[in-house]
């Protein structure tokens, strides 16, 4: 994927779920099985988020959308992505199946099309066994993992679910690529327009760390109860790019 292909995906899923995702390294007890499930209740009723991605001067290059639907007592998260660079198009479907109780990951899936070329990956859960299968473009390897593992999209749920009851999450929970290493810090409230609205919102500021580079982010989650995630800047040496929720 070209540099302004990623810096653009990232854009999007930062907003609506990768970097919520991954951005939290925050210490503090494991909440109770009953905790987690009371913050899940957010979800219960389903729900849909839309996100206009943009240049900084404002001209939209696409869309993300991100809705949460249960079915037979689980949790069903789905992302679309859909934006046109002036080279060429990207697109990307992000699904994960977790337990209402707990947030707890079944499986993930993450299928990307940059022009011509195309990424995919799935993560098989075994919580029991405290191990996850994570396939690759065909190649597959077994990852030990923490009790209640998640994946990306239900990480960012666990996440909301906590922040809802002032509580810190546990980001040793999150399944990513062995590589990458994250650092938070904010929490501060702020009012920002978003969606056309004023909205009172935690501003975090985080950075992905990789062996030889880093990304670094703004995220804004409101607080009116919902904790959605209303608007990420994401920094590159072409721009300042944006997702911000419609």
């Amino acid at each position: 994927m070209s540099r302004l292909g990623k810096l653009f995906v990232w854009a999007a899923f930062c907003a609506a779920a990768v970097c919520p995702a991954i951005l939290l390294t925050a210490r503090g007890p494991a909440p109770s099985a009953l905790q987690a499930s009371q913050g899940a209740s957010l979800f219960a009723g389903g729900e849909t988020l839309r996100f206009k991605l943009s240049w900084p001067s404002g001209v939209g290059l696409g869309e993300a959308v991100l809705t949460v639907s249960t079915a037979q007592g689980q949790l069903h998260l789905d992302m679309t992505v859909d934006a046109d660079l002036p080279i060429q198009k990207i697109s990307g479907k992000f699904s994960s199946v977790a337990t209402v109780d707990g947030l707890c990951s079944i499986q993930y899936h993450r299928k990307m099309i940059e022009g011509s070329k195309t990424s995919e990956e799935t993560i098989e859960f075994d919580q029991k066994a405290h191990q996850a299968k994570r396939t690759v473009n065909g190649q597959t390897a077994t990852l030990p993992v923490s009790e209640c593992a998640k994946d990306p999209l239900a990480f960012l749920y666990y996440f909301r679910s906590e922040i809802s009851q002032y509580r810190t999450a546990q980001a040793s929970s999150i399944v990513l690529a062995p590589e990458k290493h994250l650092d938070i810090s904010g929490g501060v409230t702020e009012t920002i327009t978003a969606g056309g609205r004023q909205r009172k919102a935690q501003k975090f500021l985080a950075a992905i760390r990789y062996p030889y580079s880093s990304k670094s982010f703004e995220v804004w989650f409101s607080t009116d109860g919902h904790w959605e995630p209303l608007l990420v800047r994401l920094p590159s040496p072409l721009a300042v790019f944006s997702a911000e929720i419609e």
